[in-house]
């Protein structure tokens, strides 16, 4: 069943999104001659094949298929962050030392968009098999529990903040899992060790 009032809200940001693009790249499109509707199309088009997936995926039983392609979603584009760095400049350009794009014909592509859908997924899927019923844990077995999460997590790290030198990411997905451990039913005392590490990191 829609969610009416959601896909309303989302409708209207893109529809604002549409209106913000066309009047704030005035300058870029007078600075590399490019017509006044150019990134205007290029929005349509992203927010088309956007909403052309949201509607393919609405129809697939989530119990199915959703841990499929967020899995998918979280591995490859995991793997592609790694391996882009050694890609030859043609397809990722390096700006100020950071290779964050990878561009296929007229599109470019940030794998650590589409690696931040996967990371909510696997978080999910994981928390969903191994503790969503799990009986209340001590501090210890708190972290002795959480711990391969926050590896997988300092590896996203080095990779997003020190190769492609992108700490807003970091903030994204470092707030999303802390989230994610306090929904899962996490202490406080954990939660607040977990913040005061990042505060002092």
């Amino acid at each position: 069943m829609i969610d009416k009032p959601l896909l309303a809200a989302v409708i209207a940001l893109l529809t604002l999104s549409l209106v913000m693009d066309y009047s704030l790249s005035t300058f870029t499109v007078l600075h590399f001659h490019y017509s006044d509707f150019h990134f205007f199309i290029r929005q349509s088009m992203a927010i088309l094949i956007g909403f052309v997936t949201m509607v393919i995926l609405s129809k697939l039983d989530p119990d199915k298929w959703f841990h499929r392609v967020g899995l998918m979603l979280f591995f490859s584009f995991f793997l592609l962050m790694i391996v882009m760095q050694f890609l030859p400049a043609s397809l990722v350009n390096a700006v100020g030392g950071a290779k964050r794009w990878i561009h296929v014909g007229p599109l470019s592509i940030a794998p650590v968009e589409f690696f931040k859908v996967g990371f909510v997924f696997f978080l999910a899927w994981s928390f969903s098999r191994k503790l969503l019923h799990k009986e209340k844990m001590g501090f210890l077995e708190e972290i002795r529990t959480f711990a391969p999460y926050i590896f997988i997590f300092l590896v996203a790290v080095v990779i997003i903040a020190v190769f492609q030198k992108d700490l807003g990411q970091v903030v994204v997905l470092g707030a999303t899992l802390m989230v994610l451990f306090l929904l899962i039913g996490s202490s406080l005392k954990f939660f607040f060790t977990m913040l005061s590490g990042v505060f002092i990191a």
